[in-house]
């Protein structure tokens, strides 16, 4: 029997050595647990089986003591195999360094009993015939122990049950079983030892249990779960899988795929149908894999692909299958598109912009060079106004408008885009060109539009194309240049740009870009032209600017006013003419002539500019002059249209002490409104009514002259008539009235120093 029994034993180890073997091979924090706990479960089957075997008291002490410790280690090591496979209370790593002190303790004390008999006594019992030796008193020690090994017990469970409560069941099945073994184990001991059985019944299962650990942790959880893992990452994933006998015949598609092809689960004739006619497009036959992008009509909608073409191989290397995998771009490819729609096109109107605009006209103009070819550039005149009066919603309608115009104009060879706010440019071959068709199709545009409060006029410069190679940014500039041409004029729209517009830019940069320099320089110099009485009197003088221009020579304001009131200079000219005047004054005023005045123009732009009231009195009073030598003239437009404040400024020049003329009256639209807002002191008739040539408009003019002289005398007025020319003006003038005069008749603008030795 003894025989049979260690037998047995024997053969429980060996199952227990073939686990301990492969586990040794995985080098894992697991493993390496696992091998220790099985390690000490050997020693706890040979400790208990010796201990019931053997004869001799003493050893039996020893194999008892043994069988005890060793059950206590393996305990620790099942703990730290549980908190490492779980991850519940892995961190605890104090608690397991106290486990393996208390355990060693634990040990002492029970080996140290075979010759004390501190934690419990011997006796021997017959089971069955058989004479063996069983635990007769049980003092605090042994109690202590079996404590500490519940302890570690209810620790072990804890981890487990833990774990299963938190995962999903999917991954429960890697903890269950373990869990359930280790129970029974736990149980049949506790019953062991209630009973006072000698042999502890648990002892097989730990075979069982060592066995399913390993399978469980080692081998068939993880590859399980990876087979599982795998199979669900291919059904979810977003590329469709697609797979292959050997007889090419469909036997696998994930649900993507099914998906994509709106094919029902038990049906793949559909996306065999599909994938089968990829696959004749290329030659795959010879290759083991191959890519492709490619574009397919999948029920009547367009889907893009990347297509991975691979064989499938088994572990002897034989062909048993391919798949296709399906990476559907669709979404990607049309973003992709509209962001270069947006990159190209205007998203208002649909027309190319600015930039692909001179890309397409570039590669139209190079694919027929030999072609002559024109570019359009239209602007709408005014159309910040259309935004201001009607809103942006109005604005984006006109322009919309304006594009569908370009559209019905322009047909295949013709490249149009909108380059900017109102500004739409046509690259069109001059043989195509009508200029009537054009007019037109402007026209009936702006009669569809106009209303009460706005007129739309467009403006279209044409430029006639002469290097193909020049940028067509500049082809633009230069169309554009051609319609600032047209200015104010309604009765044409179209404007054709020729070289001499281009040198009058030039020329006008050039003297936007002198500027800074001549007025550093003083190269602006003050010019005064007399006003006068019929009799010859000299009452003062008129300052008018003239520019001595180093290389260019002397150039009059016609030349270069314009201009600068363009470009927002004219206020820094004319603060420096206002300086050279008011220092004039004060140098005649200091030689006893306070009784002359100097006539200065107040430009429009100059009250947006700065404070024109007190830049004049800032320098009125550095110079000391008296305020009423220095007259103000202001332009009857200036006043009537300006939103800046003049009345009132006007009025403060006025209360100062100041006279102020109302220049060029009679060229405005609202003059006896002028009259009748404001207050001024002298009248300046505008040279125009002395220069008709035709004699029924030369009585006409008179006529109206001689009611405005009459008019200004009952409104206690002074009246100055410029542009006299002939004696027979002055004669004339006088009769109605009119007691100052200036122009040629008397004399031309002359510099300050001529000026003074003719008259002063």
């Amino acid at each position: 029997m003894d025989k049979i029994y260690l037998a047995f034993l024997f053969l429980m180890i060996i199952p227990i050595l073939i686990c301990i073997k492969y586990a040794r091979k995985i080098k894992s924090d697991v493993a390496s647990s696992i091998v220790r706990c099985l390690i000490f479960a050997i020693i706890t089957i040979l400790g208990n089986g010796l201990f019931a075997l053997c004869i001799s008291e003493t050893f039996s002490y020893l194999m008892e003591a043994l069988y005890l410790f060793s059950f206590d280690m393996m305990l620790i090591y099942i703990l730290q195999y549980s908190q490492q496979y779980t991850l519940v209370f892995n961190e605890v790593t104090p608690f397991r360094t106290g486990c393996f002190i208390f355990a060693y303790l634990d040990g002492i004390s029970l080996f140290l009993n075979t010759f004390f008999h501190n934690a419990f006594t011997l006796k021997t019992v017959n089971y069955m015939n058989f004479e063996l030796y069983h635990i007769d008193t049980k003092n605090i020690f042994y109690y202590i122990h079996y404590v500490f090994a519940y302890c570690l017990v209810f620790c072990i469970v804890a981890s487990f049950t833990i774990k299963i409560l938190q995962i999903p069941s999917f991954y429960r099945k890697k903890y269950i079983p373990i869990l359930a073994v280790m129970c029974i184990i736990i149980l049949l001991n506790f019953a062991c030892n209630i009973s006072e059985f000698p042999v502890d019944l648990s002892l097989p299962f730990f075979v069982f249990a060592a066995i399913l650990i390993c399978y469980l942790t080692l081998y068939r959880s993880p590859n399980e779960l990876i087979d599982k893992t795998l199979s669900i990452v291919v059904t979810e994933m977003n590329n469709c899988v697609i797979c292959f006998d050997i007889n090419n015949d469909c036997v696998y598609a994930n649900d993507k795929a099914l998906k994509m092809f709106d094919s029902p689960s038990n049906s793949l004739a559909t996306i065999s149908d599909y994938a089968q006619t990829w696959i004749e497009e290329h030659n795959i036959n010879n290759r083991n894999s191959l890519e492709w992008s490619d574009e397919k009509i999948i029920d009547n909608k367009k889907h893009y692909f990347d297509v991975e073409y691979r064989k499938l191989f088994d572990k002897k290397n034989e062909y048993i299958g391919f798949f296709l995998n399906l990476i559907d771009n669709t979404e990607k490819h049309l973003a992709f598109e509209r962001e270069r729609y947006l990159a190209t096109h205007d998203t208002l109107t649909g027309l190319y912009n600015k930039n692909y605009f001179a890309e397409k006209s570039t590669e139209l103009l190079k694919s027929k060079p030999d072609e002559k070819w024109l570019l359009l550039s239209s602007n709408i005149k005014d159309f910040k106004l259309i935004n201001d009066l009607f809103g942006l919603e109005k604005g984006n309608e006109v322009l919309k408008m304006e594009a569908d115009l370009l559209k019905e104009q322009c047909g295949e060879g013709i490249v149009y885009g909108r380059t900017g706010g109102d500004k739409f440019a046509i690259c069109i071959p001059k043989a195509r060109f009508k200029e009537q068709n054009f007019t037109n199709a402007l026209r009936t545009m702006g009669k569809a539009f106009n209303n009460d409060l706005y007129h739309l006029h467009i403006y279209l410069g044409v430029y006639e194309i002469t290097d193909i190679n020049e940028d067509i940014s500049i082809m633009c500039d230069k169309a554009n240049l051609a319609i600032k041409t047209l200015n104010e004029n309604y009765d044409k729209s179209i404007a054709y740009y020729t070289d001499t517009i281009f040198n009058d830019t030039i020329v006008e940069k050039q003297l936007v870009g002198d500027f800074d320099k001549a007025l550093d320089e003083k190269q602006f110099c003050m010019y005064l032209q007399p006003q006068m009485t019929s009799d010859g009197e000299m009452l003062g003088a008129e300052a008018l600017v003239r520019w001595q221009h180093p290389k260019r020579g002397l150039i009059f304001p016609g030349d270069f006013i314009e201009v600068f009131e363009r470009t927002g200079l004219i206020y820094r000219l004319d603060k420096f003419v206002w300086e050279l005047a008011i220092q004039k004054l004060a140098e005649w005023q200091k030689n006893g002539r306070d009784d002359l005045y100097i006539s200065v123009n107040i430009s429009t732009k100059d009250f947006y500019y700065m404070d024109v009231y007190n830049t004049i009195i800032s320098m009125v009073e550095k110079y000391g002059i008296i305020p009423a030598t220095l007259k103000l003239e202001i332009t009857e437009t200036a006043i009537m249209t300006g939103t800046a404040g003049e009345l009132d400024i006007i009025n403060q020049f006025r209360d100062y002490g100041f006279q102020v003329e109302i220049d060029d009256f009679g060229s405005g639209y609202s003059s006896l409104n002028t009259l009748k807002d404001m207050d001024v002191d002298v009248i300046k008739i505008d040279m125009g009514f002395l220069r008709t040539t035709k004699p029924e408009r030369i009585q006409r003019s008179m006529s109206i002259l001689n009611n405005i002289i009459a008019l200004t005398k009952t409104l206690g007025l002074a009246v100055i008539t410029e542009g006299v020319e002939t004696k027979e003006q002055v004669t004339e003038l006088t009769q109605m009235g009119c007691g100052i005069y200036q122009g040629y008749y008397f004399s031309k603008p002359i510099p300050v120093n001529q000026f003074e030795d003719t008259y002063l």
